[in-house]
């Protein structure tokens, strides 16, 4: 059955009864969304709502999801654990990751870890002269390792390489992928170079140029974003081009924006209870700083309608 995008009504049933939110909210999630907002396209042949049906998670639902990540007590901590080499010209600095983090999920502190070989047990195979780590690896290593963290203080850890990675001969790559009742997640940076599928050498003597840096950036962020909005609860986005849309190539990931939607925005507030003026500001800020210029002015434009929605 082809994917049929949800109507207005759908998408307020999703977004279900706003009377309790504070008024910045409830203006965040109702006001001249058309001007902010695209619906969902047509799937192409090879896009994600073609091979995946997604019914789409309303408020409720989300509400349900008791595996999410929630930050309670001293239990507030995301820990990043580099995998693998990262002796690379072209790569993009962990700290520039974790700074969008931690506007957007705020309340939660970020902690790199030391970075790590692969194990032994990590299953990898070769794929068209590519080395490919299967993700079941990663998660028993970060299980098996989970006690020499800091138990107290692990919400959620999530696992960073520069291989590529896939979860079966189904899933033969993934961007990255999360296992909810774990609270832990595997993320790879070997697509996201526009220069990708070139050789490791070719790559290693390209040097990063300006716009190709913007744009690792900004797929990047997204791709990390994107995982840990999983984490926390939030499922695959049906009702408005979001962040938490699926991709299953480079042009839905490109496509996929870094702001979520309204049904979106709400479930993370209802974790967060954020000011939601405040985490725009301070993103559109980071978007500057690192060149992201219509995302810097999305954030701003939006942040103008929640300050004076009557404009």
């Amino acid at each position: 059955m082809d994917f049929i995008p949800p109507d207005t009504k759908s998408i307020a049933e999703a977004l279900g009864n706003i009377k309790q939110l504070p008024r910045d909210m409830q203006i965040a999630v109702t006001s001249k969304l058309n001007e902010s907002f695209q619906p969902v396209p047509k799937p192409s042949d090879d896009d994600w709502l073609r091979s995946h049906k997604e019914k789409g998670q309303t408020m409720k639902s989300f509400e349900r999801n008791i595996s999410k990540a929630v930050p309670h007590a001293t239990h507030k901590t995301i820990y990043i654990q580099p995998i693998g080499s990262f002796d690379h010209p072209r790569v993009i600095s962990f700290n520039v990751i974790i700074e969008f983090v931690r506007v957007f999920f705020p309340r939660c502190e970020v902690e790199l870890l030391s970075t790590i070989d692969f194990s032994k047990d990590m299953k990898y195979r070769e794929k068209d002269g590519i080395r490919q780590y299967q993700t079941a690896g990663f998660y028993k290593y970060l299980s098996r390792t989970r006690h020499k963290r800091n138990s107290r203080r692990e919400l959620v850890c999530v696992a960073i390489t520069m291989a590529d990675i896939y979860v079966d001969e189904v899933e033969d790559w993934v961007y990255g992928q999360a296992r909810i009742v774990d609270s832990l997640g595997v993320y790879s940076f070997a697509r996201l170079d526009p220069l990708y599928p070139t050789s490791p050498q070719t790559l290693f003597s390209s040097p990063l140029t300006d716009e190709h840096r913007v744009i690792m950036i900004r797929r990047c962020v997204k791709i990390f974003l994107h995982e840990l909005g999983h984490l926390f609860g939030l499922k695959h986005c049906i009702y408005y081009i979001c962040l938490m849309n699926g991709a299953n190539n480079e042009t839905e990931m490109d496509r996929q924006p870094l702001y979520l939607c309204p049904v979106c925005l709400r479930k993370l507030y209802s974790t967060f209870q954020f000011n939601v003026g405040d985490v725009y500001e301070k993103f559109a800020n980071i978007c500057e700083k690192y060149r992201l210029e219509e995302e810097h002015k999305w954030y701003w434009k939006r942040l103008d309608c929640i300050q004076d929605p009557n404009k």
